[in-house]
């Protein structure tokens, strides 16, 4: 399974409107891609987002990497296709926390996220 990375801002906007799921070490948001590429392009999308309250350049640029490597592990397993996934790195947080519970955190957003819509 593809996943690609998500650059374009209008996407990132896209996500503010989007289902969300708030764990302790990531914000999760997700949504459907329903534009004209997504007739020819079933892939996963995969954004990351880290603010500069997460720290330095050196701290944020460590918070990506991680949820960047955690994002690809999780959504080999359980990510939908044509679907664009959006990881907010948290203060303090998203650094320290151990590598498998960020996973964890990260699996648990989206499969929460799934739930709500597919209950709708």
């Amino acid at each position: 399974m593809d996943i690609q990375t998500i650059k374009k801002r209008r996407d990132f906007l896209k996500g503010n409107n989007a289902p969300y799921a708030a764990m302790p070490s990531v914000v999760v948001q997700s949504y459907l891609r329903t534009d004209e590429v997504v007739k020819t392009d079933d892939s996963i999308m995969m954004g990351i987002t880290c603010s500069k309250k997460v720290g330095n350049a050196v701290t944020r640029n460590r918070a990506k990497r991680r949820l960047r490597e955690a994002g690809k592990i999780v959504l080999k397993g359980i990510g939908l296709k044509k679907t664009n996934y959006i990881f907010i790195a948290r203060k303090a947080v998203t650094v320290k926390v151990r590598f498998t519970e960020l996973c964890n955190d990260i699996e648990v957003g989206i499969k929460t996220i799934h739930e709500r819509e597919a209950g709708q």
